[in-house]
């Protein structure tokens, strides 16, 4: 048996298949079991075990395009909550599956708070803040996000070494050395511009000035030595190094006449770049105005449901999102929460599973939830009291005959 720790939950992991087909025999066979991670709506049931081979024939309720060796995770809570895990071997029709059961995971303790099924829009998310996944500086706010930048960073682009780094945007008409840093999104870096030897750099991420600006260095040299500079760097900003076709939007820019910038010196302006970019992403943020609807919620988290394709593709797991929690005929409550999970379903539906964070800065959200949310089960227990007592008297009530 192994034990493993999630978001300070343990669970007890078996592996062995006897005790997995045991497990799924006696206790979740013919069960209504969710499937984690997909869509919520579409429910499983085990209709038959394979002895102690770990294998089960599983049915959805829906129909699920699920491939061979996919794996995906049933669940149910009884007295503990229990996670199946398991791996497709074939599809049998379109709503049962072969699986292998490859471990089972039981919670040694069950959630603090109990989740809610929101129905009837009782509660909603709305306000979600995000920010675009390719970032793109519109020409009109350009210079704005500039100014900004520079007041904010004004006393870390004072530089004791080399004096003023500039932060500016790659614009037609500059030269030809700030295009090329543009299009091969590499950095122009000339260490010490009276030594050849610095013209001739072989490493990938720098540009190398004989393959750019040919073989005539001295020339080179001369026009630094003029210009009183002993050191250039050209770092390019904002852009996405997995994509091919993205091209930076601007760059940190370095002409040192005191002292060279030595290749330790990269990382603190590696640093300052970074934050630099998410400065300028954060000032990109767009606000989302439409209603999310809530699945289930608690006092520790939320999963939501988003149909809207611009959020779909640029909300990812471990970043944190911001928005406003609605409880039908109260004002909004702001949160912060964190992705842990997100999945798409067939349809194109996106489901986030959030935490919200725990801070100081959110105290007073949390404990305006904890109020809304205590006000909401006093209420969804009334209304069951109120069905039973109903159903008693309906029941006890003799018919009469017809005559």
């Amino acid at each position: 048996m192994d034990i493993r720790e999630t978001h300070k939950r343990s669970w007890d992991i078996l592996s062995d298949p006897t005790a997995i087909s045991r497990i799924a025999g006696s206790f979740l066979y013919s069960e209504e079991l969710t499937v984690k991670g997909r869509q919520s709506e579409n429910k499983a049931i085990i209709i038959e075990t394979f002895g102690d081979s770990g294998q089960i024939s599983v049915r959805f309720q829906q129909r699920s395009r699920i491939s061979s060796d996919e794996k995906i995770i049933l669940q149910r809570t009884l007295k503990n909550h229990l996670e199946l895990n398991c791996r497709t071997i074939r599809r049998l029709n379109d709503f049962e599956f072969l699986m292998q059961a490859e471990s089972v995971c039981i919670a040694k303790t069950n959630r603090k708070e109990e989740r809610l099924r929101i129905k009837n829009d009782s509660v909603f998310a709305t306000n979600i803040v995000y920010h675009p996944e390719r970032f793109e500086l519109n020409r009109h706010i350009s210079p704005n996000v500039i100014r900004d930048i520079l007041e904010t960073f004004k006393d870390e682009l004072k530089h004791p070494k080399f004096g003023e780094i500039n932060v500016g945007l790659f614009q037609s008409g500059q030269e030809s050395k700030f295009e090329i840093v543009r299009k091969t999104k590499k950095i122009f870096y000339i260490q010490n511009t009276n030594n050849p030897g610095s013209y001739t750099e072989v490493l990938p991420q720098f540009v190398n000035y004989i393959t750019y600006f040919g073989k005539n260095i001295l020339s080179a040299i001369r026009r630094y030595k003029n210009e009183s500079i002993i050191s250039e760097l050209i770092l390019p900003l904002l852009y996405d190094k997995n994509d091919k076709d993205s091209f930076p939007k601007a760059y940190l820019w370095i002409r040192s006449a005191q002292e060279p910038i030595l290749a330790e010196d990269l990382s603190e302006l590696y640093a300052l770049s970074e934050k630099i970019i998410t400065t300028i992403q954060n000032s990109d943020s767009i606000k989302s105005t439409d209603r999310f609807d809530v699945i289930d919620i608690s006092e520790s988290g939320v999963k939501i449901r988003i149909r809207q394709k611009d959020i779909l593709y640029n909300v990812y797991r471990n970043e944190s999102l911001k928005f406003d929690l609605v409880f039908k005929g109260r004002p909004p409550i702001h949160m912060n929460a964190k992705i842990c999970w997100r999945s798409i379903d067939r349809n194109g539906k996106l489901f986030l599973g959030l935490k919200f964070i725990s801070d100081q800065d959110q105290l007073t959200s949390l404990r305006k939830l904890e109020y809304n949310l205590q006000s909401l089960r006093n209420r969804i227990n009334s209304e069951k009291s109120n069905a039973a007592v109903v159903k008693i008297y309906r029941t006890s009530v003799p018919r009469r005959k017809k005559t």
